[in-house]
């Protein structure tokens, strides 16, 4: 069992997370590369001279049951909005579980093409969060 008392700023224990410790709270970054899956855009476009540069996109999926919020507090901006550019590591919501703030990241720069889930939903293991498409 994680104790508040005996985290360190920067710990980083054998299931590749990052907990940090801010204001008597903690915080868990997930470094895992397994929470994005690649996709292709469905092509609704029958041209096939098309120069789309790309239709690809991932899907960022959650790592844990737990509930979603886009925002590090309740009256503070969301992390991300639809069509915003992000960049690598870039936090782009929380997932609430057991009391714990998990942070999970983008592991690709690109902009968000769709939010698949709303503000305060409880999400399951696997559950699609996003989709980004690549920059």
């Amino acid at each position: 069992m994680i104790n508040r008392e005996t985290i360190d700023e920067n710990l980083i224990n054998h299931h590749n997370l990052l907990h940090t410790r801010t204001n008597n709270s903690l915080r868990t970054k997930y470094k895992n590369k397994s929470i994005i899956k690649k996709q292709k855009l469905p092509n609704n476009n029958h041209n096939t001279n098309s120069n789309n540069t790309t239709d690809i996109y991932f899907t960022i999926v959650s790592p844990m049951v737990g509930t979603f919020y886009r925002s590090p507090a309740p009256n503070e901006p969301h992390f991300i909005e639809l069509y915003d550019e992000v960049q690598s590591n870039q936090t782009v919501c929380i997932i609430e579980a057991m009391k714990l703030m998990n942070e999970i990241e983008a592991e690709i720069k690109g902009s968000i093409i769709e939010i698949l889930v709303k503000d305060g939903d409880l999400v399951d293991c696997g559950q699609a969060l996003m989709k980004i498409k690549p920059a």
